[in-house]
């Protein structure tokens, strides 16, 4: 399996990245490194490949085991240093937030939990530590169509 992006620059930012997945993407530098503000930066779409790859594995290993989850939303912080004179990340925490249903099984749930840390592609071929550090709550799904009151 294969994955490939196209870059194209034309001599000033934006640049326009696009994927095999049919996306296609304004890309800069960091304004702290020369970059304008509004396009995705390379080190936010590190962090955040760690943070989609985390969740989309962990939904499927839930589903997989029976685990329901309502509401999922994680926060990614990585940190760029420089590390024997060349700018990297040695870490990226990853702080979800996951809603659960009522009765859920928390050594499931615990299950999910680590096996989305031990088998994230993404996160397994960074040469970064990461993090996890779950927070956890539980309620009864929620409809979120819009209410459709008669006239």
């Amino acid at each position: 399996m294969e994955f490939e992006t196209v870059l194209e620059w034309g001599g000033e930012y934006p640049g326009k990245l696009s994927s095999q997945n049919g996306f296609t993407l304004a890309y800069s530098p960091p304004v702290e490194f020369g970059g304008i503000k509004g396009p995705l930066s390379p080190e936010d779409a590190f962090v955040g490949a760690a943070n989609m790859c985390y969740q989309i594995v962990f939904l499927g290993i839930a589903k997989s085991l029976g685990v329901e989850i309502i509401h999922f939303k994680c926060k990614a912080v990585g940190k760029l240093e420089t590390v024997d004179g060349v700018r990297r990340f040695p870490s990226i925490a990853l702080s979800p937030e996951v809603q659960v249903a009522p009765g859920t099984d928390m050594s499931k749930f615990e299950k999910v939990v680590e096996a989305a840390k031990r088998t994230c592609p993404v996160t397994n071929s960074m040469n970064s530590d990461i993090s996890v550090s779950v927070t956890t709550s539980s309620r009864s799904p929620i409809s979120l169509r819009p209410d459709v009151s008669p006239r």
